[in-house]
């Protein structure tokens, strides 16, 4: 009898931590946000620091240069459930054995911030840790990433050293052009700067190396993601290409919508497309700055142009390009799936989950976001008696104002569905790289 109580009881937690473990979740997820700028860069202050709510620092869009990694405004928050922190590297730092070391000191700092603040936060080393946390608590949840692989994938090990430490994904390349490929070089100052070498080398040069391809697979037989993120455009055609060869899903963290954003860092049409029908992700960065119209396509332009409220570098950029993105991937159901009859109401709630966008809040003190649309800062001046959302008067000047900025999309009509189902369709690419590990061949 006691022998087959204790099955039935096997039974029922069997049941449901399956139950917990497999149902879909629709979080707010920021595919990379960086706390810890103060490990490569000490003049970022302190990482993650609790402040006196009532006595809380100014907040503002621009903050440039500083850290305002408060963890008062990540704790329990609605607007950003799931949180991709990202471990990155010195631009400039050569050695493999100083960049291992500073990229862990990241994931030790988290460790421990977790470890002392259990209440509030969790870290998930898995997809499938991220979703009992999901249902069973309200915490912030951490997920590993990193920015920058340069000097610390050359060779399977060094893949599946990174895949130990619970990594989801590597942003490849960065700022440099690398001898995995070539970096985006954005129009301005300072990214050519960084990229002198890069500057100068012939476009038909700068494309997706060797080692480029074999870092490639070798992440993805870890069971880690690639993000071509920060990739040139012949280097992010070439690993596009290189990926449908082996079966790999493409993921797309931060990079812009060319036809809106023309310049390297826009994604062009045809790729987008090669992206959903790999099955891969592409997200957004979230900042308004980001997101401003630069040298646009006649259609977006004329579309621009007809808008009667539109706060440049406000929220209205996000939502601007948002649109145009979920609106390009809709009408292009039959080329992403392969069937010419194909539209988006044939698509069932599952297969939905394959046409998602993500988000990217890049909160890391060298870029502003969203400028208010109302105020001193803003478009247009404050309506006494108005109810404004924060998001409103004062931009986007911390991640935990992102409740306020999915509160008003969904008050003016903007779909967000897409952004939500983006958590559940990242876990389902992160399980199915751990699920073939050693068969991307």
């Amino acid at each position: 009898m006691l022998r087959c109580k204790s099955l039935i009881a096997l039974v029922i937690i069997s049941g449901l931590y399956f139950h917990t473990t497999a149902q879909e979740i629709r979080e707010y997820m920021d595919l990379q946000v960086h706390p810890t700028m103060h490990i490569p860069f000490s003049f970022f202050g302190k990482g993650m620091t609790w402040i006196d709510e009532e006595h809380p620092p100014k907040l503002r869009y621009k903050h440039f240069l500083k850290n305002i990694s408060y963890a008062n405004y990540f704790n329990h928050n609605k607007g950003l459930r799931i949180m991709v922190v990202g471990a990155i590297t010195r631009e400039n730092m050569w050695s493999r054995k100083n960049a291992r070391k500073m990229l862990l000191r990241h994931f030790d700092y988290f460790k421990e911030f977790v470890k002392n603040n259990p209440e509030g936060f969790a870290i998930a080393r898995t997809p499938q840790e991220v979703r009992e946390l999901v249902n069973t608590t309200d915490k912030t949840i951490i997920i590993f990433s990193i920015e920058n692989g340069r000097n610390i994938v050359d060779s399977q090990e060094d893949a599946n050293f990174w895949a130990e430490q619970g990594v989801s994904f590597i942003t490849l390349v960065h700022l440099m052009d690398s001898r995995y490929g070539a970096s985006a070089i954005r129009p301005g100052f300072g990214t050519s700067l960084l990229n002198i070498k890069g500057l100068f080398r012939r476009e038909k040069k700068r494309g997706l190396t060797e080692k480029g391809k074999q870092a490639i697979q070798w992440l993805a037989n870890a069971g880690v993601m690639t993000d071509l993120t920060h990739m040139s455009d012949l280097t992010r055609k070439g690993a596009l290409s290189f990926m449908e060869e082996k079966g790999i899903p493409p993921l797309v963290t931060h990079d812009m919508f060319k036809p809106i954003q023309n310049h390297p860092r826009g994604v062009e049409e045809e790729d987008v497309i090669n992206i959903y029908r790999n099955k891969g992700l592409m997200s957004l960065p979230l900042s308004g700055e980001s997101l401003m119209a630069f040298k646009p396509s006649e259609k977006y332009k004329a579309k621009l142009d007809s808008l009667t409220r539109y706060c440049n570098g406000s929220i209205d950029s996000y939502i601007f390009s948002y649109l145009a993105l979920k609106v390009f991937i809709e009408t292009n159901i039959a080329a992403i799936y392969g069937n010419t009859n194909l539209t988006l109401k044939d698509l069932d709630e599952k297969e939905l989950v394959n046409i998602s966008i993500g988000f990217q809040s890049d909160f890391n003190g060298w870029v502003n976001h969203h400028r208010p649309r109302y105020g001193k800062d803003g478009c247009y001046e404050l309506v006494p008696g108005m109810a404004y959302e924060d998001i409103e008067v004062q931009g986007m000047a911390h991640p935990g104002l992102m409740d306020s900025h999915w509160k008003l999309m969904a008050k003016e009509g903007v779909d967000i569905e897409p952004v939500k189902r983006a958590s559940e369709k990242f876990l389902q690419m992160w399980q199915q790289f751990l699920d073939r590990r050693g068969k991307f061949n």
